[in-house]
């Protein structure tokens, strides 16, 4: 369904999707770094072993989704393939 909604939009609002994806999985991968360096500031410690847990952590996240997205766009767009030889076919 999503890659027949992004067939009907406009290249802006494509670009405009893809702007928000980016942005969510940044926030996905620097969130819990920040987060973990604010516990390491307000727990006081020299080392920043929480920092350090939250930006691998983020970025375990951060590629998953990345991974995730990019499956579903190959799959969606491997049907919508599939889809358009068939009605090719049908054709006179």
């Amino acid at each position: 369904m999503a890659s027949r909604l992004q067939a009907d939009m406009s290249p802006i609002a494509r670009a405009y999707l893809w702007v928000g994806r980016i942005f969510s999985i940044c926030g996905e991968m620097l969130v819990p770094g920040l987060l973990g360096y604010w516990l390491d500031q307000t727990l006081g410690f020299e080392f920043s072993i929480f920092a350090l847990i939250g930006f691998f952590v983020g970025l375990v996240f951060g590629m998953t989704h990345l991974v995730l997205m990019a499956t579903t766009e190959q799959k969606s767009g491997s049907e919508k393939d599939a889809h358009g030889k068939a009605n090719q076919d049908d054709s006179p």
